[in-house]
């Protein structure tokens, strides 16, 4: 095999995993690969190759290959190059097309809404199955190589069937979290993701660009990850499994929740729009469990606890110092 086709092979394993989701490893190698000038002009071409691709129909495909083989049948001479030449193209075509759907189209999509009510037990192909939480949205898509949902906005509780063939990856903001079978939490909320593991192992890295990958951490059972978007900063402590999906059953829990925090958190349940009006009363720490279901609650504790006023005009809830 010559150094060009060595390239070209280099390239397309680099854009296949990209796909997939480089390790930090992997993402120092190919930036150090990419330096080489005629290795980024392969790449590149590679790439737009795909992207061209990607936009052509079966029926075109099929066309196209009905085309190289009547041109072959009307020739009424074989010259070998031609008809070589001619099979060339057309086994580029099929197996282009294969390794192209194969990594980048997916063989199952569906995305689901969740407004004023949960959507509980979605079960997926592979008996994978989603608790998406109330104001959530996710699509999913499953490839022959790899298990991908991207949660949009919201919390969902995962519980993945194991296949080491296909490792199963959620996409939020700029989080990407790696799991092969496990059951795990993720909340994607305010710029913020949070990761709460109940089983199993689960890898999350930070997503800066669909190509570019930063592991974290590695999570076991009992461990959560809370990562700020914005900031790109992350913390990892020790949390109790009881208190993981809990808006499952109805339920919220603030552990020291700034009342800013827990008042936006609280807006998925409800109309309802809480307004501070000084700094200080947003910044106050909140603790404890509260039902979804009881707005009114939250209020009455917030006053017992706190020298705030609260004001109610509408769906319009003012908070201020007394």
């Amino acid at each position: 095999m010559n150094l060009k086709n060595e390239i070209e092979k280099k390239a397309n394993f680099w854009l296949i995993r990209q796909k997939e989701g480089l390790t930090s490893f992997e993402q120092k190698e190919f930036e150090l690969w990419l330096e080489n000038n005629h290795h980024k002009k392969i790449y590149e071409e590679n790439k737009n190759l795909i992207d061209d691709c990607l936009s052509l129909d079966d029926d075109f495909i099929k066309e196209l290959e009905d085309e190289v083989l009547k041109d072959i049948k009307q020739k009424s001479y074989f010259s070998f190059k031609y008809i070589a030449a001619s099979v060339a193209i057309l086994c580029t075509i099929v197996f282009s097309g294969y390794e192209i759907k194969r990594y980048f189209i997916p063989n199952f999509t569906q995305s689901f809404v969740s407004v004023d009510e949960k959507i509980l037990n979605i079960v997926l192909p592979d008996n994978s199955i989603i608790d998406l939480d109330k104001k959530s949205q996710i699509k999913i898509s499953y490839y022959d190589t790899k298990r991908v949902v991207d949660l949009k906005d919201g919390n969902a509780m995962f519980s993945v069937s194991k296949d080491k063939a296909k490792p199963f990856l959620i996409k939020t903001q700029n989080t990407l979290i790696e799991v092969l079978g496990t059951k795990f939490e993720v909340i994607n909320f305010d710029n913020k993701t949070v990761v709460n593991v109940l089983e199993g192992v689960v890898q999350v890295s930070y997503l800066s660009n669909i190509f570019k990958t930063q592991t974290l951490a590695k999570l076991e059972k009992s461990q959560s990850l809370i990562l700020d978007n914005e900031e790109k900063i992350y913390i990892q402590e020790i949390i109790d499994t009881n208190e993981i999906a809990t808006w499952k059953n109805d339920l919220i829990k603030f552990n020291k929740t700034s009342l800013e925090d827990a008042s936006s958190m609280f807006e998925r349940y409800s109309n309802n729009k809480m307004i501070f009006e000084d700094e200080k009363s947003s910044k106050l720490k909140i603790s404890g469990k509260f039902s979804t279901l009881h707005y009114d609650s939250f209020l009455k504790s917030i006053e017992m606890i706190y020298p705030v006023k609260i004001i109610k005009d509408g769906n319009i809830i003012k908070i201020s110092k007394k």
